[in-house]
C-alpha cells in the first residue's frame, strides 16, 4: 500500500496523469505483485529446505526474480493496455517504463523475500528457544528425579539396618519401626514426582523419621521444637527436612553414650522460611563417617529449584553442628 500510495504521487504529479489513471497504474501492477508475491513465501520455505550452498540460493532466485518480473509486468501491462487502450499518451509511457518497471519489479522481488527469509529465521529462532527451553526445563526435571529417588533408599538402608538390629534385642521395638517404616514409605511415595509440598507436610514427614529413630535409641534421643504455626502453609520443596534431620542423628545421637538432643527451630518473614537445626555431640569420640549424599542432595535440589546456592549453611562448633536452611516464598 505505501508502495502504491508513492506510484500514485510519481503519476499524478511527476508525468501528470488523471487521477483515475494514476490510481489504476498504482493499484493494478502493485495488486498483481502482491498475489505473485504470495508465492514466494513458498519459494523462500523451499529454498531453505532444500539449497545448501550460497552459489545454488543465487541460482535458485536469479531463475525466481526472472520468472516473477516478466510475469507480472506482462500480466499488470495486459491489464492496463485493456483498460486504457483508447489513451495513447498512458500507452506510449507505458511502453517506455518498461525498463524502469523491471528494475521496480527486482527491487521488490528481493525486498519482499529480505522480509521472508527475517520472518522465517525469527520463527526458528523462537522455537529453538522454546526447544531450549524445554530441555533445560527437563533436564532439571530429571536432576530432581534423580535427587528425589536418592532419599527413599538411603533412608530405607539406615532403617534397615536398625531393625536389623532390633530384632535379635528387642522384637516388639522392631515390630513398632517396621509399622513406623510403613507408614513413612506409604507418605513419601504419595508425593509422587511433586517438586514442591508445604512446611506442615515436611513436619509431619519429618516427625515421622523422628518417631522411628526413637524407637531405637529411646531416652538418648531428645528433641525439642520451636514452630511458628503461622509457617505450615509455607512451600518447601518435598522430602527437604529428612536428610538434614538424619544427619544430625548420625552425627549426634549415633556417636553418644548418654541423651542426645536435636533442636528444630522454624521461623518465617515476608521474604524468607528459616529452619534452624543443632544438634550436640561427643567431642571425645571418632567422627562418624558418611558418604555425604543428605547435605548435598539438599544443595544440589535447592540449587535446581530457586537457582541459589547461598540457602543452606552449616556451623560446626565446639560441641555442637547447626545447619541454617532458608527457602524462599516462591509462588
Amino acid at each position: 500500500m505505501a508502495i502504491s500510495a508513492i506510484q500514485f504521487v510519481l503519476l499524478y504529479n511527476t508525468f501528470t496523469f488523471s487521477t483515475w489513471l494514476s490510481v489504476t497504474d498504482s493499484l493494478v501492477f502493485n495488486s498483481v505483485f502482491a498475489l505473485l508475491g504470495s508465492g514466494l513465501w513458498f519459494m523462500v520455505q523451499y529454498s531453505g529446505r532444500q539449497q545448501k550452498n550460497l552459489f545454488g540460493m543465487l541460482r535458485y532466485h536469479l531463475a525466481g526474480v526472472t520468472f516473477v518480473t516478466l510475469l507480472w509486468l506482462g500480466l499488470s501491462s495486459l491489464i492496463m493496455r485493456t483498460i486504457a487502450a483508447s489513451d495513447s499518451v498512458y500507452l506510449e509511457f507505458l511502453t517506455k517504463s518498461v525498463t524502469f518497471r523491471i528494475l521496480a519489479g527486482v527491487l521488490l522481488y528481493f525486498l519482499q523475500i529480505t522480509v521472508f527469509y527475517l520472518l522465517i529465521n525469527i520463527k526458528e529462532l523462537k522455537e529453538r528457544m522454546e526447544r531450549e527451553a524445554s530441555l533445560t526445563t527437563m533436564l532439571r526435571e530429571a536432576e530432581l528425579n534423580k535427587l528425589r529417588a536418592q532419599i527413599k533408599p538411603h533412608f530405607l538402608f539406615n532403617s534397615l539396618n536398625s531393625v536389623s538390629a532390633l530384632t535379635l534385642t528387642d522384637p516388639m521395638k522392631a515390630q513398632e519401626m517396621v509399622i513406623k517404616i510403613s507408614e513413612l514409605m506409604r507418605y513419601s511415595l504419595s508425593m509422587g514426582d511433586e517438586a514442591m509440598s508445604t512446611l506442615k507436610n515436611e513436619l509431619y514427614h519429618a516427625g515421622l523419621y523422628l518417631d522411628i529413630e526413637k524407637v531405637r535409641f529411646s531416652d538418648r534421643l531428645l528433641v525439642k521444637e520451636d514452630i511458628n504455626p503461622e509457617c505450615e502453609d509455607w512451600p518447601v520443596p518435598a522430602m527437604i527436612l529428612q536428610p538434614l534431620l538424619e544427619n544430625a542423628v548420625k552425627h549426634g545421637v549415633y556417636n553418644m553414650s548418654g541423651p542426645s538432643s536435636i533442636h528444630l527451630i522454624v521461623k518465617c518473614d515476608q521474604e524468607y522460611l528459616n529452619v534452624f537445626i543443632d544438634n550436640n555431640f561427643d567431642v571425645d569420640s571418632s567422627p562418624r563417617k558418611g558418604t555425604g549424599t543428605g547435605l548435598q542432595n539438599v544443595k544440589s535440589r535447592l540449587a535446581a529449584i530457586y537457582s541459589r546456592h547461598d540457602l543452606l549453611s552449616i556451623t560446626k562448633k565446639e560441641d555442637s553442628f547447626a545447619v541454617l536452611l532458608k527457602i524462599p516464598r516462591k509462588s
